[in-house]
C-alpha cells in the first residue's frame, strides 16, 4: 500500500485554507457592481460583487455598514476595500467588505437623478401635495441631532422672534442608520395625540460633504415626508446643498436658522403690522362716519315725530278699513248662518254666540297689535330732537344746512336759520345786531 502524507481532518484543512486566504488576500481593493443585496435582521449585509465576467459573494458586517456614508443598493457601482476569506461550514470563499464608497461622483449623481425621476413620476414632488405652513404654530417639532450648533441656533432664533413650545425628536443625521431613525421620527410625530401633535415639523442638519448628506436622499425618507399629515420644513446643509427631501417637503429652507425664521413670525414686526392695520381701519371708519353726518345735515335733520305721526295715521286708516271689511264679512256670514238656522232652529243660538266670539277675538287682537306699535312710536318720539326744541331751545344752521355749534362758527355767516319746535326763522347779523326776516 502506497505511503500517505500527513492526514488532515476536514475542519483542519478548512481552517488552513481560510488562514492562507486571509494572509495572502488582505487589503484588496475591488471595483464592482452590487447585486442580490439582502439586509439581514441582524444588520449584516449579504450581496454579490460582479463585473462582466465573474461574480464573488460578499458580506459587510453591521458595525462596518453603520459607519459608511452611503447605503448600498442593487445596481450601485462601488469601490470597496477588504479581504478574501472562507466560510468553513460550506467551504465557500467570500469577500469581507471593510469600507466602501461609490465608484465616482458621476455615478452618485446618476443614481440620484434616476431616483429623482422615479419619485417625481410617482407624484412625490407634486405641488398639489404641499401643505401650508401655519403662521403662528403653538408647538414646533424638530427632528435633528440633539447635540451641536444646529439645535442651539434654531432654539435661540425661535425665542428671539416669537417664543413657542418645542418638541425635539433626537436622531442620527449621518450614516446608514440615519434614514431609518428620521423615518421613525416623522411617523412618531404624526402618530401623537392631536393635543400633543406639532403644528409644523423641521428636519434639519448642518453642512457636510455630498456623501454626508446622502441619508436625506434615501427613498424611505422622501416617502415619509410626502406622507406626513404635519407640514414639513426641510433644512439640510447650506444654501447651495439640495437633497431629495427638499422636493418632497412643504417648504425648503436654505439653512436650519432660516427654517426657524420660516416657522414663526417676528413678534415686533407683527405688532407693528397689526397697529398699522388698526390705524387704517380707524381712519376708514371715521371717514365713513363723517360722510354720513354730512349727508344727514345736507338733507336736513329728519323730523322723526312727523314720520311717526304719518305712520300712525296710515295705521288708523288701515284699521278702519279692516274693521269695515270685517263687519261686511261678518254680516254676510251672519245672513248665511241665519238662513241655515231658520231651516234648523236648534242651531240659532249657537250661531249667534259663535259670531260674537269671533268678532271679539278679532277686535282684541287688532287693538293689542295697534297698542304695541303706539308704544314703540311714543318711545321714538320721546327721543326726538323736536321735543327738546319745544322746551325753548333752538337749532342753529347755515343757509346751506350746516350746523352752527359755536360763536366762532356763527361769525363766519351773515345769515343763518333758527329752528324752533314750531318752525324755522331766518336771521341776519350786522355787527352786533341781529335783524329778523
Amino acid at each position: 500500500m502506497k505511503e500517505y502524507m500527513e492526514e488532515y481532518t476536514v475542519s483542519r484543512l478548512s481552517a488552513l485554507i481560510k488562514k492562507s486566504m486571509e494572509q495572502n488576500f488582505s487589503g484588496i481593493q475591488l471595483k464592482a457592481e452590487v447585486s442580490a443585496l439582502k439586509v439581514h435582521t441582524s444588520g449584516h449585509i449579504y450581496f454579490s460583487l460582479k463585473d462582466a465576467e465573474a461574480v464573488i459573494d460578499a458580506v459587510c458586517w453591521k458595525g462596518v455598514a453603520q459607519k459608511q456614508k452611503i447605503k448600498l443598493e442593487d445596481g450601485m457601482e462601488i469601490r470597496c476595500l477588504g479581504q478574501v476569506t472562507t466560510y468553513q461550514m460550506r467551504s465557500k470563499y467570500q469577500f469581507v467588505v471593510e469600507q466602501f464608497e461609490l465608484a465616482g461622483m458621476g455615478e452618485l449623481l446618476k443614481l440620484l437623478e434616476e431616483r429623482k425621476k422615479k419619485l417625481a413620476a410617482e407624484g412625490m414632488f407634486d405641488p398639489s401635495r404641499k401643505k401650508p405652513i401655519p403662521m403662528l404654530p403653538k408647538l414646533i417639532g424638530i427632528i435633528t441631532s440633539p447635540t451641536g450648533a444646529v439645535i442651539k441656533d434654531m432654539l435661540h432664533r425661535i425665542r428671539q422672534r416669537f417664543p413657542r413650545n418645542i418638541l425635539l425628536w433626537p436622531v442620527l443625521v449621518q450614516g446608514t442608520e440615519a434614514s431609518e431613525q428620521i423615518v421613525k421620527a416623522i411617523e412618531g410625530m404624526n402618530s401623537l395625540p392631536s393635543n400633543q401633535k406639532p403644528d409644523v415639523l423641521i428636519i434639519a442638519r448642518g453642512g457636510g460633504s455630498f456623501e454626508d448628506l446622502m441619508p436625506f436622499n434615501e427613498e424611505n425618507i422622501v416617502r415619509a415626508v410626502a406622507r406626513s399629515e404635519i407640514p414639513i420644513i426641510s433644512a439640510v446643509g447650506h444654501e447651495t446643498d439640495t437633497t431629495l427631501i427638499d422636493y418632497a417637503a412643504d417648504l425648503r429652507a436654505p439653512t436650519p436658522t432660516a427654517a426657524a425664521e420660516y416657522a414663526v413670525p417676528e413678534r415686533i414686526k407683527l405688532q407693528t403690522d397689526v397697529s398699522k392695520v388698526f390705524s387704517q381701519l380707524n381712519t376708514v371708519i371715521s371717514s365713513n362716519l363723517e360722510k354720513k353726518r354730512l349727508f344727514l345735515h345736507s338733507n336736513k335733520i329728519l323730523n322723526i315725530n312727523g314720520i311717526i305721526s304719518e305712520k300712525i295715521q296710515r295705521i288708523d286708516l288701515i284699521s278702519d278699513k279692516m274693521i269695515s271689511e270685517m263687519k261686511n264679512f261678518m254680516s254676510y256670514r251672519t245672513i248665511s248662518l241665519a238662513k241655515i238656522a231658520l231651516s234648523k232652529p236648534i242651531l240659532r243660538e249657537n250661531v249667534n254666540d259663535m259670531g260674537q266670539k269671533l268678532r271679539f277675538v278679532f277686535l282684541s287682537e287688532f287693538e293689542k297689535n295697534k297698542n304695541h306699535f303706539l308704544i314703540a312710536a311714543n318711545a321714538m318720539e320721546s327721543n326726538s330732537y323736536v321735543k327738546i326744541l319745544r322746551k325753548g331751545f333752538a337749532f342753529v344752521e347755515s343757509e346751506q344746512s350746516i350746523p352752527i355749534v359755536s360763536v366762532q362758527d356763527a361769525k363766519k355767516y351773515t345769515t343763518f336759520n333758527l329752528i324752533f319746535g314750531d318752525g324755522k326763522l331766518k336771521v341776519q347779523q350786522a355787527s352786533s345786531q341781529i335783524n329778523l326776516f
